[in-house]
């Protein structure tokens, strides 16, 4: 479904700037927006649950940095992929599932829009940066990827600190040792999947994956054809560890849109009033 905000923000993506494509993360400020890590609880603490092994312990866990710029006491991260018990608790016989709440952008927000490309992009559509801090979107978008570990050196009550440490130190544990690869689980015909190095980072099929390795940096960007079928588009992953040194995370995906050109809008809008003309003057 294409969603109407989509549409009034595709002009504003549209003038997204090169240097943004490529270095985005550096405009956004010292925290990306996304980062790797190892879940470190043990235990389920309240909740219908308490007292039940944490499913995810010693698991690789994909997080959205949910940051306040305005009071960076309140960071925090979001986990994806995760899994979590569901129905009765029945002890060690409790279900467990991937959580619903696994797809970004997170919540009721509209998918991440598709918009024209710059520089090994241009012609395409492609995942640019936003460029409006109002926009609910806006930290969505700025896709580069880390590892936890990269604000394990931050300064006492920093901003990158609170982050590291939050939720009781649960994602501070070091990813050193492992070979971290993010698989491709799915991905939505038209959709690819590149890097501000090359158009094609590897991930084309269902098992493709790309190594990552630790202290990392990726910035994947997803596109399109410039005539892609306007609509929803889904990426897919979960995390590997090659190393066996820590459990594999569950699936969690990321969602783009495809709008159609103001152009093609106006055309559809132009066509269905002449329809409707004709079917009033046909029943007169």
């Amino acid at each position: 479904m294409i969603h109407t905000s989509s549409i009034k923000r595709l002009g504003r993506l549209a003038t997204a700037l090169a240097s943004l494509l490529i270095a985005g993360h550096g405009l956004h400020g010292q925290m990306a927006s996304y980062y790797i890590g190892v879940d470190g609880l043990e235990t389920i603490a309240a909740g219908a649950y308490a007292g039940l092994p944490n499913p995810n312990f010693g698991r690789l866990t994909f997080l959205y940095a949910h940051t306040y710029a305005d009071n960076p006491a309140n960071n925090h991260y979001h986990s994806k992929g995760r899994f979590a018990f569901t129905g009765p608790n029945l002890g060690a016989q409790t279900e467990v599932e991937v959580a619903a709440s696994n797809f970004l952008p997170e919540g009721n927000r509209p998918p991440l829009l598709l918009s024209p490309g710059t520089g090994i992009y241009a012609g395409k559509l492609a995942s640019n940066p936003y460029t409006d801090p109002a926009d609910t979107n806006y930290s969505f978008s700025f896709l580069e990827i880390r590892d936890t570990g990269t604000l394990a050196g931050a300064a006492g009550e920093s901003p990158e600190s609170i982050l590291f440490n939050s939720s009781g130190g649960r994602w501070t544990g070091s990813l050193a040792d492992a070979d971290v690869h993010l698989e491709l689980v799915f991905l939505s015909p038209g959709l690819n999947i590149g890097s501000n190095l090359g158009i094609n980072a590897g991930l084309k099929v269902p098992g493709d994956d790309l190594h990552l390795g630790d202290n990392f940096h990726f910035t994947p960007v997803f596109w399109t054809e410039a005539d892609a079928p306007a609509g929803t588009y889904i990426a897919q992953f979960k995390l590997v560890d090659e190393s066996g040194l820590w459990m594999d995370s569950g699936e969690f995906e990321f969602r783009f849109e495809v709008i159609p050109e103001p152009s093609t809008v106006a055309l559809l809008l132009g066509g269905l009033v002449l329809g409707l003309t004709l079917v009033l003057r046909r029943s007169r």
